[in-house]
């Protein structure tokens, strides 16, 4: 279920009220999703890395949530700074507003990708990946997941 968070939208004597509802129309129809795109087996590894697999033994790192989190104050103060000029009609458009937030969201998913280390590997996976040659990566097809983080916008 989405979430909705308030912005005032200042309105004085020479706002237009009929063009301003239709903004307003128009941007509550649609929707920023930050997460990631690709195939099948990288959806799978990425909701295994996201949610942890007991049954594979492998601890949750969530990198997609943590990041949506570590978004929310910064993509908020945007709406906030833009969202009056926005209804006005002034400034950028209302697909490039969404732009705007997407990308933002986006950046600061992938700084909280780039970040992910804990929880640590078990000693013996470590001992393994080492005599594999693997290094100390946490993730698996890590530079594959980096690079699907994406945003879409979506019509409600």
């Amino acid at each position: 279920m989405p979430r909705y968070r308030r912005a005032n939208v200042e309105i004085n004597e020479q706002s237009y009220l009929p063009a301003i509802r239709m903004a307003m129309k128009l941007l509550a129809k649609q929707e920023v999703h930050i997460g990631m795109q690709g195939d099948a087996e990288l959806a799978m590894i990425a909701g295994v890395h996201e949610y942890g697999s007991a049954k594979m033994g492998i601890p949750a790192r969530s990198f997609i949530g943590s990041g949506l989190k570590k978004s929310k104050a910064k993509i908020t103060k945007l709406v906030r700074a833009d969202i009056t000029d926005i209804m006005h009609g002034r400034g950028k458009s209302i697909p490039a507003f969404l732009d705007e937030i997407g990308e933002l969201g986006k950046q600061i998913t992938v700084a909280n990708f780039d970040r992910i280390k804990k929880p640590g590997l078990s000693p013996i996976y470590a001992k393994y990946k080492k005599q594999e040659g693997g290094g100390k990566k946490l993730l698996q097809r890590e530079a594959d997941l980096r690079e699907s983080l994406t945003y879409v916008k979506v019509w409600k």
